[in-house]
């Protein structure tokens, strides 16, 4: 960051971008922060803020890959209504969400992991895939190919401001091909989705892509087994 006539600019440097976040007169096109954040980094990012209630709510957000919702749809919701389609959120998870949140001080950021799977469609682009606003799993693509079915896990992030106490809520998305997931990965997500009662598995879309899976999981377990018994008849 420099200070240029009264007025803060952040600069990449990478990309030759700045941007005006602050200065002495309102009217010269200052760029808001969240904007200004968002396009520094490769994570959406979202504001909470405290309600009259005591409960965080939606209060901005600059998310180019939401997963099942959109900004104009959802800003000014509670952590609850965000999380209403959730199974058993509010018998067990609700409680747990809200004392994480109230941990959270300016000299500790936390990060949790987090996963979907998706099911692309034929000649899908990359801007397709990352953007879904709607469902992760489309009934018509019930017998999709490994390589359509993603792994869509989710860096989050958690930071609290100084001042404000408002939190940042940070989201970087990565996408992994079913058929490029580690051997013991695939024995993981095998074993959980097996483990799901009907009601979460029906969530999570294992009625469109789970038959696939694990065929694609069986198939990988025979050729590492045939290959073991071959490294094993050659030392033999």
């Amino acid at each position: 960051m420099s200070v240029k006539d009264d007025r803060k600019i952040v600069e990449n440097r990478m990309t030759s971008d700045s941007f005006t976040v602050s200065g002495r007169n309102p009217k010269e096109g200052f760029t808001e922060a969240l904007e200004a954040a968002v396009r520094l980094t490769m994570e959406d990012l979202s504001i909470l803020m405290m309600n009259k209630e005591g409960e965080f709510y939606l209060a901005a957000s600059a998310s180019l890959f939401p997963t099942g919702w959109t900004v104009n749809q959802r800003i000014g919701w509670t952590i609850s209504q965000l999380h209403g389609p959730v199974p058993l959120w509010h018998q067990q998870v609700g409680n747990s969400v809200s004392k994480f949140l109230a941990r959270l001080t300016p000299e500790s950021p936390m990060e949790r992991s987090n996963y979907f799977v998706e099911v692309k469609g034929p000649n899908e682009n990359l801007t397709e895939t990352l953007y879904r606003p709607g469902s992760l799993c489309e009934k018509e693509l019930s017998s999709p190919l490994p390589s359509d079915i993603l792994i869509r896990r989710e860096r989050q992030t958690f930071r609290r401001l100084p001042r404000t106490g408002a939190i940042v809520f940070g989201v970087k998305t990565y996408l992994t091909p079913l058929d490029e997931l580690p051997m013991a990965e695939l024995d993981n997500l095998a074993k959980e989705m097996k483990s799901w009662p009907d009601y979460v598995g029906e969530y999570k879309g294992r009625d469109v892509w789970g038959a696939k899976v694990l065929e694609y999981y069986r198939k990988q377990v025979g050729q590492e087994k045939k290959s073991t018994e071959k490294d094993g008849s050659n030392e033999g």
